[in-house]
């Protein structure tokens, strides 16, 4: 066979460990010996809830190194192995499969049940040349099978196996297997078939564990590095904050791990890391079998192929999405100085911190012993950072007081992870917990930790709607339109102390914001700020505007509205223009209405002629009442001649004042 050769080269580059290597014996065995156990000798915590372990063993010349692993920690390992060999290469990776009993008995003629009982192996064992001996008796020979047969009666009634064996000269011999049977497998090969099933069986009942072989090949004694990534418990920050009086503030983090590796930590170097890292699972561990598709046996002529008769396009490609930049403003203000109280305990070690570029890593400065299944909580912070105290009011919340909050810069050398916050102040104590969501190093967050019910705050909103701009354009109005939404925040301050408030007014988009007190904005909020000495008033006012232009045709609109908009044109010549507009389309509506008012009068008269013709078809023609209806009916005759000649003139003149309008949108 030939020697599988490393893409590496030998010298101290990780040989990664492909999922194409895995379980393939590529390479003949290699080594003299196995290498001794290895150990851990640094772990990175990732808060994307993986843990990067580095071990290192000891390797003399050509060795296979093992290690025992959790079996759900398998996947991961097949996936992220990388071996760092200094002197030596890598021939192949192999363990058991996901079902090692299973994958041993499938080639044996027995089964697990079987093993446990000797009649029932001896029956697998057909053809195999064993020695049984029961009751006294031995045969030998090559196993023919094993049967049943009924005996005794009554309560003794039982059932007997006998097994079937040919002896050497051709005999045929039977033994009755009773409680003292003893059989022995003359089968080298089968025997030790029986001894491996017997052993991975043993180890299936506690099949938790798999044993990873690493086959090296190299000259000399060195130290192999193991790295890998497997699944553990997500760290934890907790910090602790101690306010000041000189626009300062003590800052402590405290990380919280357990160790969920499976094994004792001891002496381990171990490395916090933060960030949002893309984690990602798959099971190598697992075996996945092709689906292939059936095709029927062709018989006769086959389908011709459909021809190809389009042109291939290639796909073009989407042009990416600018992010949003966004500038944070630094803030620090002293506040009163406060009595001195003995501060928190320093570190014994501080934490080398490193800012890389999606993440940030805090090494802590001893090494970790931590037993399997314990939790430890260990300082990595302890900094000097600058933060204001204030009060900030949040209408969306819907109360009155504002929460009082610290405005904190993050003036560390990486950034910090998110985690709950304990506020202390040196003179008051314990003052309120608060929710740090991550902070990027040079940013600044506000950290609200308690209600401030000292200061009030009501709130006021003034919507207002009008008509900026009026122009005409082909025959159209275009009307632009102005809403405006004025809030007044007046704010009470504390009798006692004065107070720097942040008003967060939500940003509403497409709208163009103004405050006096605007100081910086974020995503979602203006923020506006305001100084209030002790028991003083503000007032803060801040607008919000936003112009809609309408378009309508001229030819549809009405008197009223033309009205309206030429009282509303800055422009004195489109003032005049819409005006007269405006008085033809009220005399053309007034002859439409009148053209309509003689439709109505001609309909009445029409059915006041056709009720009367219904009655003097009902009464004789030469009596009185006849004669009556015959002059109503002439009466109504020529009222409706009279009623058809003005509504042609009416008809006529509501034609003309349309076309005038026309006429005068056209020229324009």
């Amino acid at each position: 066979m030939r020697k599988l050769e490393s893409p590496f080269t030998p010298a101290a580059r990780p040989l990664m460990v492909g999922a194409t290597a895995i379980l393939l014996a590529l390479t003949p065995p290699l080594m003299a010996a196995e290498a001794s156990a290895s150990r851990i000798e640094a772990i990175t915590l990732s808060s994307g809830g993986l843990a990067e372990i580095h071990r290192s063993a000891p390797v003399d010349g050509s060795d296979t190194l093992r290690i025992d692993v959790p079996l759900e920690q398998v996947d991961d390992i097949l996936k992220s192995l990388v071996v760092r060999d200094p002197a030596g290469t890598i021939g192949a990776v192999t363990l058991d499969g996901l079902s090692p009993v299973e994958e041993t008995f499938r080639r044996l003629p027995f089964t697990p049940e079987e093993m446990g009982s000797l009649p029932d192996l001896a029956a697998s064992l057909q053809g195999v040349h064993v020695r049984a001996s029961s009751g006294g008796r031995t045969v030998e020979g090559v196993v023919l099978g094993v049967g049943t047969r009924q005996a005794g009666e009554g309560d003794s009634f039982r059932t007997e196996r006998i097994l079937s064996v040919m002896t050497d000269s051709g005999d045929i011999e039977v033994l009755n297997l009773g409680t003292d049977s003893v059989l022995d497998i003359l089968d080298e090969a089968m025997r030790e078939k029986v001894r491996e099933a017997a052993s991975v069986s043993g180890r299936g009942r506690t099949d938790d564990i798999r044993s990873i072989a690493i086959e090296l090949s190299g000259e000399g004694d060195r130290a192999v590095g193991l790295s890998y990534v497997v699944p553990a418990p997500v760290w934890k920050t907790a910090y602790r904050l101690v306010t000041g009086g000189d626009g300062t503030a003590r800052l402590q983090a405290w990380a919280v791990v357990e160790n969920a590796t499976g094994e004792d930590w001891q002496d381990v170097a171990l490395t916090l890391s933060s960030g949002a890292p893309v984690t990602l699972a798959q099971r190598l561990h697992q075996r996945y079998w092709h689906q292939r598709p059936e095709v029927p046996v062709a018989a006769g002529s086959a389908t011709p192929p459909r021809p190809d008769t389009a042109k291939a396009i290639p796909m073009a490609e989407e042009d990416g999405a600018a992010g949003f930049d966004m500038r944070q403003h630094a803030l620090a203000a002293p506040e009163a100085a406060m009595a001195p109280q003995m501060p928190a305990s320093a570190p014994r070690g501080r934490a080398v911190a490193q800012e890389g570029e999606t993440t940030a890593t805090y090494r802590l400065p001893s090494l970790v012993d931590l037993p399997a299944g314990q939790t430890l909580s260990v300082p990595f912070v302890d900094e000097e950072v600058p933060a204001e105290r204030v009060s900030v009011f949040q209408p969306e919340r819907e109360e009155s007081h504002p929460v009082a909050a610290l405005f904190l810069e993050n003036a560390t050398a990486a950034s910090l992870p998110p985690g709950l916050l304990t506020v202390y102040d040196d003179r008051d104590g314990y003052i309120g917990d608060a929710q740090l969501t991550g902070l990027p190093a040079g940013e600044s967050r506000m950290a609200s930790f308690a209600a401030d019910r000292k200061v009030e705050v009501t709130t006021q909103s003034r919507p207002q709607e009008t008509v900026s701009r009026i122009s005409l354009v082909d025959g159209t109005v275009r009307a632009t339109r102005l809403s405006r939404l004025v809030t007044t925040y007046s704010v009470k301050g504390a009798a006692d102390a004065p107070r720097t408030l942040i008003i967060e007014h939500p940003r509403r988009n497409g709208w163009r914001f103004s405050s006096e007190a605007l100081e910086s904005a974020t995503p979602t909020h203006h923020r506006l700020r305001v100084e209030i000495a002790a028991g003083g008033k503000a007032e803060v006012v801040a607008t919000a505007e936003r112009s809609d232009t309408e378009i309508f045709a001229l030819l549809d609109a009405d008197a009223d509205a033309l009205f309206g908009w030429s009282g509303a044109a800055a422009d004195p010549d489109t003032a005049s223009k819409l005006a007269d507009l405006a008085e033809l389309r009220q005399q053309a509506a007034q002859a439409a209405r009148e053209v309509d008012d003689i439709q109505r009068d001609l309909k009445r008269a029409a059915d006041s002629q056709a009720r009367i013709r219904d009655n003097l078809a009902a009464v004789p023609a030469d009596s009185t009442l006849g004669q009556r209806y015959v002059s109503m009916l002439e009466e109504e005759e020529n009222q409706i001649a009279d009623l058809t000649d003005r509504r042609r003139e009416a008809e006529a003149r509501a034609r003309e004042l349309e076309a005038e309008v026309a006429d005068f949108i056209r020229n324009l």
